[in-house]
């Protein structure tokens, strides 16, 4: 589905709208204090990876373009901006409290007026595609947490849970898994050291087929 070559990903740091339980979904959101602060928090991990990004990819939205940019003050990498990374359209619900819209969403609802899931997970697809391909690698792919989930939907995968404000996911090929062809591991700071711990979520994912036909 997508080149088989080592990224990371990593959510944006906390915005007015995230603070606010606000669904931003295209909506372009500012990252408030606490956000700034979770990004600079970032950079220790960076600092601390064996393998680092070298090249740093977000999505045109100024949540993730924030967040990328000081992330690079430590990586001081290509950086580029690709606007097929940006949020899912939640067309009438964007602006809406998550107690309106988040369970819809969580039960795979189109959003009336918005970008269907199906059209989300193909330009996702480019999207990624576009990055593993072109940029020298590895590659850090900085946007948001639908995006995290789209790429659950590449594949056909259905996945539970919120993706938490820059925590930082490491992706490496594993062929040998038939449905998501991924080994996927994440990132903390524990007294003062990186620690990389092999994560299930993707695993944990319901398969449907009609997800997995994403273009």
């Amino acid at each position: 589905m997508l080149p088989s070559r080592q990224f990371y990903m990593i959510r944006h740091g906390e915005t007015e709208a995230n603070a606010s339980k606000i669904m931003a979904g295209s909506l372009d959101s500012p990252l408030n204090h606490t956000g700034l602060k979770q990004a600079h928090e970032a950079k220790e991990i960076l600092e601390q990876l064996d393998i680092r990004p070298r090249t740093v990819v977000h999505s045109h939205l100024s949540r993730a373009r924030d967040t990328a940019q000081i992330l690079n003050e430590v990586l001081n990498a290509p950086i580029h901006e690709d606007p097929g990374l940006a949020e899912l359209h939640a067309g009438d619900w964007e602006g809406q409290p998550y107690e309106i819209c988040s369970p819809l969403l969580r039960g795979w609802e189109d959003p009336p007026n918005g970008e269907t899931f199906a059209a989300f997970a193909k330009r996702l697809k480019r999207a990624k595609s576009h990055a593993l391909n072109t940029h020298e690698g590895p590659v850090m792919i900085v946007s948001h947490g639908g995006v995290f989930r789209g790429l659950g939907m590449i594949y056909g995968l259905k996945i539970p849970g919120v993706f938490k404000n820059c925590e930082l996911y490491e992706f490496v090929p594993e062929p040998a898994k038939k449905i998501f062809p991924w080994a996927v591991w994440n990132y903390r700071m524990e007294n003062g050291a990186c620690v990389r711990e092999r994560s299930d979520v993707y695993d944990s994912g319901e398969f449907v087929t009609t997800l997995s036909n994403a273009g």
